[in-house]
């Protein structure tokens, strides 16, 4: 067996064909088939998932039934939900659903053996996502709090938008690349990003998500443009709307190299939302919502011009200039 090929990858997730359907076995071949090791669990309960899972797109690619053309969790309450009640392994102490959903990504993501659309899953994102006719430039929010904004926006400059409701879907992603695509637009050309994300390590996180998911599916040449800075308010009104990042143990180290990342921005605004007390250093964000839409959109408005121009040297020359405004800015505020 070849490394690497399908097969193999296969097998490796435990993943194999089945002449009958899982999901109606009885319990006894439940456990006989996928037997789990000295758990709690009498089956492999990610094992499982996976298989059927499968079964469902092999069955969907022989022309066995139909694509199934429902939600996730219609799938997880039609299949998976009452085998691992059948099996004795349904719990409510673990979100099983988000199980369900992390085995599907790696499915697809990991050890790339299916895609979304091969059983036809429905995107509950789709309401809040557009591809526009300018569809190479995306401007997307991390709440669906803005999507009436990103509308306005999408009207106004034909853009796409998407307002991801937190962590980015897999297959939002997957389904927006494929109706870019499917506009004849070629993937490999520059895609511009405009993010309404929290200015945070759990926002930027979110935004390196959707921006990691567009590259796997095939959009690879991006750049980002945050919209979410402390140079869009005054320091005064950051010292009003900045909220302290929360230093757990599991956030660390992502917070370390949040402010490393930030500081290679060098926004002028920066210090005012760190600080030092009792030789601990204390950060701050901003959330999304401190921005108003007005400052937004006039932001975007400077931007736009040169971009819809398809030019790159009047974007250059854009970008040159906001540079040339921040270094004065940031002179005249050593010198007084």
């Amino acid at each position: 067996m070849k490394k690497g090929s399908l097969r193999y990858r296969l097998r490796n997730a435990g993943i194999r064909s089945y002449d009958i359907l899982i999901h109606d076995q009885p319990k006894q071949w439940l456990i006989k088939n996928f037997k789990q090791g000295a758990t709690v669990y009498p089956v492999n309960v990610a094992r499982l998932m996976r298989n059927i899972v499968w079964q469902a797109k092999e069955r969907i690619a022989k022309g066995e039934k139909p694509p199934l053309k429902e939600l996730l969790r219609t799938f997880w309450y039609m299949y998976i939900k009452p085998t691992l009640s059948r099996a004795g392994a349904l719990t409510h102490e673990t979100d099983q659903y988000a199980q369900m959903i992390d085995n599907i990504v790696s499915m697809v993501k990991d050890i790339q053996v299916m895609k979304y659309e091969d059983i036809g899953f429905r995107d509950e994102g789709q309401a809040h996502r557009k591809v526009g006719a300018n569809a190479n430039i995306i401007l997307f929010s991390e709440k669906l709090g803005h999507q009436d904004f990103l509308s306005d926006i999408a009207n106004k400059y034909n853009i796409s938008i998407l307002a991801l409701g937190g962590q980015p879907s897999v297959l939002t992603s997957e389904y927006f690349v494929n109706t870019v695509r499917d506009r004849g637009v070629n993937l490999q050309r520059s895609f511009y990003l405009f993010s309404i994300v929290d200015y945070n390590p759990s926002g930027w996180i979110i935004r390196n998500a959707f921006v990691n998911n567009l590259k796997f599916y095939g959009i690879t040449h991006t750049r980002v443009i945050d919209l979410i800075t402390p140079d869009m308010l005054t320091p005064e009104e950051i010292k009003l709307a900045r909220c302290l990042v929360p230093e757990s143990e599991a956030m660390r180290v992502k917070n370390k190299d949040w402010l490393k990342e930030v500081h290679k921005r060098d926004y002028r605004n920066q210090k005012y939302l760190e600080d030092t007390k009792r030789g601990e250093k204390i950060l701050y964000g901003l959330e999304a919502e401190s921005i108003s839409a007005k400052r937004l959109e006039a932001k975007l408005n400077d931007i736009m011009t040169p971009l819809l121009g398809k030019s790159e040297d009047l974007l250059k020359t854009y970008e040159l200039r906001e540079l040339d405004k921040t270094i004065k800015a940031l002179m005249i505020h050593k010198l007084t």
